[in-house]
């Protein structure tokens, strides 16, 4: 499927019923030449990618060409899906290589995750909650997340965020659940560190990594 030349737009707010599409359907008509049924795994699929890829890259547009990447990627390896897999499992691991490679390739420049997430220690005290906005946070975050590696941020990002199992993440980027549990563990303390040398006024004592 490389070697074919095909455009599409992605919506990020319009999409078929998740409910009634079956991806598996949808990949073995479109490697069997059906457009449509692409372009419809392109809507369905788009808001997802989207959101990731603004949680990992800051800038909306450069996000939303990551995004067009992930799908040219789809396209051309759509061939290679083994049904066996979960799609969205087997999607996330493209889209997980793509923001990886790409933000490896900007290490000297900013670059950030985009998303209003907790950047103090877990408390079980609603008190302990900072209140701020979601662009303080964004600006927050991206600013301490220079220190995280691109995996690591991958990790913080589909666990925290996206609400992901440590399991689902381990299938995903293909390693072990300890392994993804040491990112997370390592990203969190990074981010502490970053958000206490920095900001000082959002630190709080006494709290859980």
């Amino acid at each position: 499927m490389g070697a074919t030349v095909y455009k599409f737009t992605m919506n990020e707010y319009e999409s078929p019923d998740a409910g009634e599409v079956d991806d598996r359907k949808l990949v073995e008509r479109a490697v069997a030449g059906d457009s449509a049924a692409f372009e419809d795994l392109v809507r369905l699929k788009s808001p997802r990618v989207l959101a990731h890829c603004r949680r990992m890259i800051a800038d909306r547009e450069e996000a939303r060409d990551i995004a067009q990447l992930v799908f040219i990627r789809l396209w051309e390896k759509l061939d290679t899906y083994d049904s066996s897999w979960q799609f969205d499992t087997w999607l996330y691991r493209v889209v997980s290589n793509v923001t990886i490679d790409f933000l490896r390739s900007r290490q000297t420049r900013d670059n950030a995750v985009n998303s209003p997430l907790r950047l103090v220690r877990d408390s079980s005290r609603p008190s302990q909650t900072v209140n701020l906005q979601h662009a303080e946070v964004d600006s927050i975050f991206a600013e301490c997340s220079k220190a995280l590696t691109p995996l690591q941020k991958q990790v913080f990002v589909m666990r925290e965020i996206e609400q992901m199992t440590s399991p689902e993440v381990a299938e995903i980027l293909g390693c072990r659940e300890s392994t993804v549990r040491n990112h997370l563990f390592n990203a969190r303390k990074t981010l502490q560190r970053e958000l206490a040398t920095k900001y000082p006024e959002y630190a709080r004592e006494g709290g859980r990594s």
